[in-house]
């Protein structure tokens, strides 16, 4: 009998499963062809905490040992960290004197930003190739998987931290409640946790099924993460919805001992979620059937863009375009190569459907070019690296709802 991860209840209901697939990072090349792996993916709920997850759960050392995400690489998520820190700075009015920790910190992005404004700036993250390129960048940062454990070992010798980040990484830990208590142990008795999960209620819900992977062991409702804050000693004081992701919260928590009161769009999210009816397992029903409308959309947008285009271009090798590419059962035969930014992923092939990835300079101008938008949370910054490219292309975005548009060329001045 499968058993929920939140709080130990037994018996979860079926949501949807994607089929077996390989984890969505894991990029290959003629010299680990051989040795991929597949995986379920499968989605499970909780009737008891709310709580959306991955039922089985792969290895986090197989996911996070050597990793390709780098968070530089998307100009918009650039931007949108370079606000969030300034945001934060701002409201919790960080100083030199402050003590700023991340969780999860990637290459270092965010907390170069948060340098600006205190010295004392740490990262944690467990891949050994992404720390070093944020050692590179002055971070100084923990090669280790985060949990209580190390939470504790860090603030002995730290002491307390004012803030710790932990961006997309709460639902990526399968003892997320462990996590939530080693971002406690680090805190200040005034210091606050800033957490951003995918939120099932504006993804899942409406059919984005790209946010199902291997990494995302929970989808999270304000219900679900609030049973497991509490279990961590933690109070969420704040909470707001931000449109990465394809839809996330970004959730404000300090130690229940001492909290301060929550603000009003706690209980605001926490009614809307009531009224959509995310704490009833019959919500999750339609899940399934918006699925399989999305995988034959896009298969059949495809042989349309195929029969009219000289080569039709993945845009974006983003983890959402790989779970897309795999359910579709897309080969080769569908689309010729998958452009992205990332110096990690050129060169390789996309797990599981091994469509060659290259940089943007693969697109030649002069053929008649047609695109499946991969990165649709990106889409604006995409389309605009298409434009610099071809004067004009058709480009099939499949979520938050499928379309078609097309680039036109700029008019004659």
């Amino acid at each position: 009998m499968k058993v929920c991860r939140g709080c130990q209840a037994a018996g979860l209901t079926p949501v949807v499963s994607l089929g077996s697939m390989p984890p969505v990072n894991a990029f290959v090349d003629a010299t680990t062809l051989a040795g991929e792996q597949a995986f379920p993916l499968d989605l499970y709920f909780c009737e008891r905490c709310t709580l959306v997850q991955l039922v089985p759960v792969v290895d986090p050392a197989l996911l996070y040992g050597t990793y390709t995400y780098l968070s530089s690489a998307s100009r918009t998520n650039v931007l949108r960290l370079e606000e969030l820190a300034l945001d934060l700075a701002a409201r919790l009015a960080l100083g030199a004197g402050s003590k700023v920790l991340e969780i999860g910190s990637n290459d270092g992005t965010l907390l170069r930003r948060f340098a600006r404004h205190t010295p004392a700036v740490l990262g944690v993250d467990p891949a050994r190739n992404v720390a070093a390129l944020a050692e590179a960048a002055g971070v100084p940062t923990v090669v280790e998987f985060f949990s209580s454990s190390v939470g504790r070992a860090l603030a002995r010798e730290h002491g307390g931290f004012d803030l710790v980040l932990a961006l997309n990484v709460v639902a990526h830990t399968p003892d997320f409640v462990d996590l939530l208590e080693g971002a406690r142990e680090l805190l200040t008795p005034s210091g606050h946790v800033v957490v951003e999960v995918v939120h099932v209620l504006q993804t899942i819900l409406r059919g984005e099924i790209d946010t199902i992977y291997h990494e995302h062991v929970y989808c999270f409702s304000l219900h679900a993460l609030r049973h497991g804050c509490e279990r961590a000693g933690l109070t969420i004081v704040d909470v707001e919805k931000i449109p990465a992701q394809g839809g996330s919260l970004r959730v404000l928590m300090q130690r229940t001992t001492g909290a301060t009161a929550p603000s009003p769009r706690v209980e605001e999210i926490l009614a809307e979620e009531r009224a959509a009816g995310l704490p009833r397992a019959e919500t999750y029903g339609s899940i399934a059937g918006l699925a399989l409308a999305l995988r034959e959309g896009v298969r059949t947008g495809l042989r349309a863009l195929r029969a009219s285009s000289d080569v039709v271009v993945g845009l974006g090798a983003s983890a959402r375009g790989v779970v897309l590419m795999n359910y579709c059962g897309l080969t080769t035969a569908d689309i010729d190569f998958v452009v992205d930014d990332t110096p990690l992923k050129q060169g390789k092939l996309v797990p599981g459907c091994h469509i060659p990835v290259h940089d943007w300079t693969k697109i030649d101008k002069g053929t008649k070019v047609a695109g499946l938008m991969l990165s649709w949370n990106y889409r604006r910054e995409v389309l605009a690296k298409l434009a610099a490219r071809t004067p004009s292309a058709r480009v099939l975005v499949p979520l938050p709802t499928l379309e078609e548009l097309t680039l036109e060329p700029e008019p004659a001045a």
